[in-house]
């Protein structure tokens, strides 16, 4: 007997390894369309953070404990009221204040800012006054100026931080440029300990950067030093975060979802008539968590009354005080599950589903498969980061060449025409005007950048009539206004848009891997419209397949004229049967045919 083979099955590593289908991250996020969306997403939400620092900052003064007026018997009364209305300005001004290096702009850490009380206040102001005389023209004292031993004495004089909330992207803080690095020009050591450092306070927060602007203004919220009015400001600003990323993030994850999904394209245009058609369902979903912690906010705030009332207030902490307990639980989980943001929108473009559903998508799949959901961003990180640093790397390649290259004719050196004052107002995040000034001196031969920093006072002796190379003409200004403020600053978004498209792409990619695993749900299940359907996602009918009837006015089918005598039907009943002769026949055209009469027999 010969016994069959069985032939190996094939390995399919996507069924095996789920997880390296985020490995498509780079593909699906590397597309013109999700980088335009992107650059304008964060254009936008820089725009109405910034409006709204203007409006809440706008003749606010900072409160001086002169203007308290106090006297022996309300002195501490008055002090109280002192300090808690700066602790607000403070807390305001770390997010909406002015970041400029402008020493007429600059607040530092002042006496009252650190006394506990109005007689230290008062020693720590003569020696901030006397610690005042010997600072720089900076208006501020370096951190390398100060020992960290602690004291409040040596914070005296430091800058304080300011907005946080307000700053342009292309002045935010994202690291050292790859470029600088790579070429260790950065002034930043990659010794042990430095690069994990730079890894994780600089390299992962761009990544995640559009979940880290949503928690943000959150974070400022449930500060201690948050007053009325600094909360009604962090709530304004993460409406508007919500509103920006619900339409611009929705239109990334909607093209993501298709091209993940059916390995096709959609037009800038179909993913936001697709974005603008469900923009209440996307803006909604991460406003059911928000609007249910508001609710029982307000719950604990009618206890709260009752708690006021002595006796009573006791009595009902003591029955009843577990039920606070079981509140804050539930805003722990609303709050932690905030981190499923980016699932609510993903699930609104695959499911085209309303906000409920994508709300209870995302906790759900949270929930049920939450160590599937921290593997999946763990390897989204990690492939991110190399993406990021690669994107950011030829991004700042790409525009030192263009300078470098036009740098090289000799002609330029003889009219003091070198290219480097084009990128004096480039980018300064990710250290793009740092890269494109680097080596390039002033009148008195002072480098602009010095350990891999701009030298501010050589900086701004650049500008001026008498150190600078040559006589700035309204015409130069011109020129590199256009060319750093409209072009470089173009190409900076186009280079941090990535890491917005990467994240979009890569949160629709693992809220499809957790569907599968919760749902078992195929990857390329997703939902299309009707129009959709007809244009773009369904195939082409095959050759010979009927297609369906058109409706239309009816056609009377007329069979074509036989080309011979066709026979007699046979009759109901056979006559009884007998023998003919069959005669010849002459057809209508000429040819012989024989004809039989009765049953062939």
């Amino acid at each position: 007997m010969v016994e069959d083979k069985a032939e190996p099955r094939e390995v399919n590593w996507k069924h095996l390894l789920p997880w390296v289908d985020l490995f498509q991250g780079f593909r699906v996020a590397m597309d013109l369309n999700k980088l335009l969306l992107a650059a304008a997403g964060i254009l936008v939400m820089a725009f109405g953070w910034w409006l709204l620092a203007v409006i809440f900052n706008q003749d606010l003064k900072k409160p001086e404990w002169s203007g308290y007026n106090p006297d022996e018997s309300n002195k501490t009364a008055k002090w109280a009221e002192f300090k808690e209305d700066r602790r607000h300005w403070n807390l305001l001004h770390e997010t909406a204040g002015s970041a400029s290096d402008d020493p007429k702009k600059v607040q530092v850490i002042e006496p009252a800012d650190l006394a506990d009380d109005p007689t230290e206040y008062e020693e720590l102001d003569k020696e901030y006054r006397k610690l005042k005389e010997s600072w720089s023209a900076t208006g501020f004292r370096e951190p390398g100026q100060v020992a960290n031993d602690g004291s409040k004495t040596n914070k005296l004089g430091l800058k304080k931080p300011a907005g946080r909330l307000c700053t342009w992207p292309w002045y935010e803080d994202r690291g050292p440029n790859p470029f600088l690095l790579v070429t260790n020009q950065a002034g930043v050591p990659w010794e042990s300990g430095h690069f994990l450092d730079w890894l994780i306070t600089k390299q992962i927060p761009v990544m995640i950067e559009p979940l880290v602007k949503l928690l943000l203004p959150i974070r400022y919220f449930f500060k201690a030093d948050a007053g009325p009015m600094n909360k009604f400001y962090f709530l304004l600003v993460t409406i508007w975060t919500l509103l920006t990323w619900s339409f611009f993030g929705g239109a990334i994850t909607r093209i993501a979802a298709v091209q993940v999904t059916r390995q096709e394209k959609i037009g800038l245009m179909e993913a936001v008539r697709f974005t603008c058609k469900r923009f209440l369902s996307y803006m909604t979903a991460p406003l059911f968590p928000m609007g249910f912690m508001l609710v029982i906010v307000l719950v604990m705030i009618l206890f709260g009354l009752l708690h006021w009332i002595p006796i009573l207030g006791d009595i009902l902490d003591i029955l009843f005080w577990w039920v606070m307990v079981i509140l804050g639980l539930i805003m722990a989980v609303l709050l932690v599950g905030l981190v499923s943001w980016p699932m609510m929108s993903a699930a609104v473009s695959t499911e085209g589903t309303d906000s409920w559903e994508a709300v209870s998508r995302s906790y759900s799949y949270l929930i049920q498969a939450p160590w599937h959901f921290i593997w999946y961003n763990l390897v989204a990180l990690a492939y991110g980061a190399v993406l990021i640093f690669f994107v950011g790397l030829m991004g700042s390649l790409m525009i030192f060449l263009a300078k470098w290259g036009v740098s090289e004719n000799p002609c330029l050196q003889v009219g003091n025409r070198d290219p480097a004052y084009l990128f004096v107002y480039s980018p300064t995040s990710f250290g793009w005007r740092e890269l494109l000034l680097q080596g390039t001196k002033n009148e008195k031969g002072a480098y602009l950048v010095t350990d891999g920093k701009i030298n501010q006072v050589a900086y701004d002796e650049y500008f001026s009539s008498d150190a600078s190379p040559w006589k700035w003409h309204w015409w130069d200004y011109l020129s590199a206004g256009v060319v750093s403020g409209f072009w470089m600053t173009l190409i900076f978004l186009l280079v941090i848009g990535f890491g917005y498209s990467y994240f979009w792409s890569s949160s629709t990619i693992i809220y499809l891997l957790m569907r599968r695993k919760v749902d078992d749900a195929e990857m390329d299940e997703i939902y299309l419209e009707e129009d959709d359907q007809e244009m773009s996602y369904t195939p082409p009918t095959p050759t010979g397949t009927p297609s369906a009837p058109t409706p239309g006015p009816s056609l009377t089918m007329v069979e074509p004229p036989a080309l011979r005598p066709t026979p007699p039907p046979a009759p109901a009943t056979p006559p009884e049967p007998q023998k003919t002769e069959s005669a010849p026949a002459t057809g209508s055209g000429g040819n012989d045919a024989p004809t039989s009469i009765g049953p062939e027999g």
